[in-house]
């Protein structure tokens, strides 16, 4: 049963990265966020296995936190954080994701003797695309504290303007009205 619900849980993450061949398949590659679902404003990684096929399965490449290099871009902009080494062929470079939507994670360098320079954009099928928070806010968030206070600030002033303008009608109509009434007591006592 514990074996079940370990396959259970491990199945996601392993369909959340995308595998990439590298060296004239001698290695393969496994990138993805760290953390997936991934969400705007919450901190991640670009994750990155990699290991080398052996005889029964593979086996991990440590020690290439020296000749990989990460760039990771979204829209045009782009940081190439760098790699940190977590054993077992697993590296990270930790970023925040500031916007909803598709990253591409950039790997250059070396393998071993291998050249890399892979690609891998998120989307439906490579890795999760990034969420917004929104997603698994509970409850939904209203308004943020500075949206309603501005909002309250701009109903304050149109409010004051509005008391303004009548203020200033009022004091016309007021000194109308003692023009009239002066000009009608300066013709009584004539």
């Amino acid at each position: 049963m514990a074996i079940v619900a370990l396959m259970a849980v491990a199945a996601p993450a392993a369909l959340a990265h995308v595998q990439i061949d590298v060296g004239d398949g001698q290695y393969v590659m496994e990138i993805g966020f760290r953390d997936e679902p991934a969400y705007v404003g919450q901190p991640n990684a670009l994750s990155l296995k990699v290991e080398k096929y052996a005889t029964g399965g593979t086996q991990p490449v440590d020690g290439l936190a020296g000749t990989l290099q990460a760039e990771i871009t979204k829209d045009g902009q782009s940081i190439s954080p760098p790699l940190v080494p977590k054993g077992d062929g697993l590296y990270e470079a930790a970023f925040v994701p500031t916007a909803a939507g598709d990253y591409t994670f950039h790997i250059t360098g070396k393998v071993e003797d291998a050249t890399v320079d892979e690609s891998a954009t998120s989307g439906p099928n490579t890795f999760d695309s990034v969420q917004p928070l929104t997603a698994i806010e509970l409850p939904p968030a209203s308004a943020d504290a500075a949206q309603v206070a501005a909002a309250a600030a701009q109903a304050d002033a149109a409010m004051a303007r509005t008391l303004a303008l009548v203020g200033i009608a009022v004091a016309i109509l007021g000194l109308i009205l003692g023009a009239v009434a002066f000009a009608r007591s300066g013709r009584a006592r004539t």
